[in-house]
């Protein structure tokens, strides 16, 4: 078995084991991280979307990616696993995600969660907002 797969059964698994817990989607996320044995990457609020209103990554070895996603209602309704393609939508997401508060205050990413959104929808990973 590849790592990346493996990788992509773990991931899969830590969220399944996670969900029931009664923690925010934050504290969700960190859990899934640890025990996966991934980095957390971003915990960003989606401004503007009909459909999410938070997404966040996590990196694993190799070229994957793990990605959660919540709705509107406060559910985490969408993870998947993404390959080094999406990199250049999540690079700017880490970049942000690791600046001082004071600067990620001045600096708005909007855009740039919404074009990795966007990528996700396009790809099939996120099923797209209602209106």
């Amino acid at each position: 078995m590849a790592a990346d797969e493996l990788d992509a059964i773990v991931f899969r698994m830590a969220v399944e084991s996670v969900l029931a817990l009664p923690l925010g989607f934050t504290e969700k996320v960190a859990e899934i991280a640890i025990r996966s044995h991934g980095v957390m990457l971003f915990d960003l609020r989606v401004d503007g979307d009909m459909a999410l209103q938070r997404i966040a990554a996590i990196r694993y070895p190799g070229n994957q990616t793990g990605v959660l996603a919540l709705d509107k209602r406060g559910a985490m309704t969408n993870h998947c696993m993404v390959n080094g393609t999406f990199s250049r939508f999540i690079a700017p997401l880490e970049d942000w995600n690791i600046l001082p508060l004071p600067m990620q205050a001045r600096t708005s990413i909007a855009g740039q969660t919404s074009l990795f959104i966007g990528a996700l929808r396009n790809a099939g990973y996120i099923p797209r907002g209602k209106p």
